[in-house]
């Protein structure tokens, strides 16, 4: 069965880089490396796989007419021309353009017709590739790809077995009338349970896909634009008795930037002490922009007495591949090489040189089912190398393909895969994730009484010998 194609520029980013024009391979601006060419850059194929590389199109039968069908035929030739592997996961590619094209021919909305597109690049059973329809005016999208508001009713929400369930009901300095630890009914008369159904029917082997999927389209849901509001449905702790009320929006002030076609995304940094001598570090996405907040924030907690960090990727979608190249100079004592992509003729590792001072004391790196591409690779090749502990509830989301986001004829973006990634350690990341070292379990009592446990699990594994140098 094809894993479904979801839209993923919301959610997944382009861990290489961004465009608007057609390109075969990303910009050398940002890579960490200059590429080398590579012998055999795939992993070997069955001798049945053709290498359609050479595929003349010129040769290729007409499809039926439609006003979709240019789109689909842009979409189907990039993928062929652009994706790391030739023989295309071994599919049989021009007899998928002439199936998918007559579906998208056939079809009678918007909707009808990016949904064939969506079914054609899910044959790939791959992360990091999507169609967003121009301006999203298609109808009847998944509701995790809707327009996103600038705010949203001030909590959020995490998976709790089969239950949505509040996991903060604070957010930017307000609070919901909603107590953490609440499952999540409905949101403006959308029944969540249907989405977990549905999501479980799709993802019925990976839990924390299912999980991921589910949030965003809860987060989709909750969000919103100033003077609007949701009305919320949830059963509160220990009780049994459902309480509906509406929730008012919230949009605060918050620091945006833009890379290519990632436009006024929200960026985050916070840096903080958790503990004595326990530095903690989040940002919500690898964009260059926050390279300076994030090499000042740890110089501020190391003047502070840190002997220990947390970096808090929990929920962090990913971003530009290439920023694990900075952050990676802050706490590696010696050159390292954080892995390699390998894409169609040539492959790029991510060389990190030593920094100046480099901070050498125990790290510790949270992740969750929102863990997800550079903060994966990022995750896993400090875990390979050795230099921090992985914790969380359940590994990462699994999606660490690198790819580009273009802009179609027409203004639809495509986000598609233009390479694999291995880690140090020769662990293929994507559709499998991290692995925490330390699994911890998370309660609805947890969440009720405002508790961290993986964050606590992180700060006690620091009082455990250090095996990475001597803390500064």
């Amino acid at each position: 069965m094809p894993r479904p194609s979801t839209v993923l520029l919301p959610l997944l980013l382009a861990t290489a880089h961004c465009e608007r024009g057609p390109s075969t391979t990303p910009p050398p601006d940002a890579m960490p490396t200059t590429p080398t060419a590579a012998t055999s850059t795939a992993a070997p194929t069955a001798p049945a796989c053709r290498d359609w590389s050479k595929l003349d199109l010129a040769s290729l039968p007409p499809l039926p007419a439609s006003p979709h069908t240019p789109l689909f035929e842009q979409v189907w030739t990039t993928v062929l021309q652009r994706h790391y592997d030739p023989t295309l996961g071994c599919l049989d590619w021009p007899a998928l353009r002439t199936s998918y094209g007559a579906k998208v021919a056939a079809a009678k909305t918007d909707a009808d017709a990016f949904a064939a597109i969506g079914e054609l690049l899910g044959e790939l059973e791959q992360s990091h590739l999507g169609l967003v329809p121009p301006a999203r005016e298609a109808a009847a999208e998944p509701a995790e790809t809707r327009p996103m508001g600038r705010g949203q009713v001030p909590l959020t929400v995490t998976m709790l077995g089969d239950e949505v369930v509040v996991a903060t009901n604070a957010w930017h300095g307000k609070t919901a009338p909603v107590p953490a630890g609440a499952t999540l009914l409905s949101i403006d008369g959308h029944d969540l349970a249907p989405h977990v159904a549905t999501a479980t029917t799709r993802w019925p082997t990976r839990r924390v896909e299912r999980d991921f999927h589910v949030v965003r389209t809860a987060a989709a849901l909750l969000s919103c634009d100033a003077g609007q509001s949701h009305t919320l449905r949830w059963v509160a702790p220990g009780r049994t008795k459902p309480t509906s009320k509406p929730v008012r929006c919230h949009v605060p002030e918050r620091r945006t930037a833009t890379f290519g076609n990632l436009r006024d995304v929200p960026v985050e940094v916070e840096t903080k002490l958790v503990a004595p001598g326990v530095g903690y570090l989040r940002f919500n996405i690898w964009l260059m922009d926050l390279s300076p907040d994030i090499e000042r924030g740890v110089a501020e907690l190391r003047a502070a007495g840190m002997t220990s960090l947390v970096i808090d990727l929990r929920g962090n979608p990913g971003g530009i591949g290439a920023m694990v190249v900075p952050v990676g100079r802050l706490l590696l004592e010696r050159d390292a090489d954080l892995g390699v992509m390998r894409m169609r003729g040539a492959e790029q590792r991510f060389a990190v040189k030593r920094g100046a001072d480099p901070f050498t004391g125990q790290v510790a790196v949270l992740i969750d089912a929102g863990t997800a591409s550079t903060s994966e690779i990022f995750a896993q090749s400090l875990k390979d190398l050795g230099r921090a502990r992985i914790f969380g509830a359940s590994e990462s989301q699994g999606a660490a393909l690198p790819s580009l986001i273009e802009r179609l004829d027409g203004g639809a973006l495509l986000q598609y895969v233009v390479a694999d990634y291995t880690s140090p350690g020769g662990v293929a990341v994507e559709g499998k994730g991290v692995e925490p070292d330390l699994r911890v379990a998370i309660t609805r009592d947890d969440l009720a009484a405002g508790r961290d446990p993986v964050l606590a699990a992180a700060i006690a594994g620091f009082a455990a010998p250090a095996t990475q140098g001597d803390s500064k």
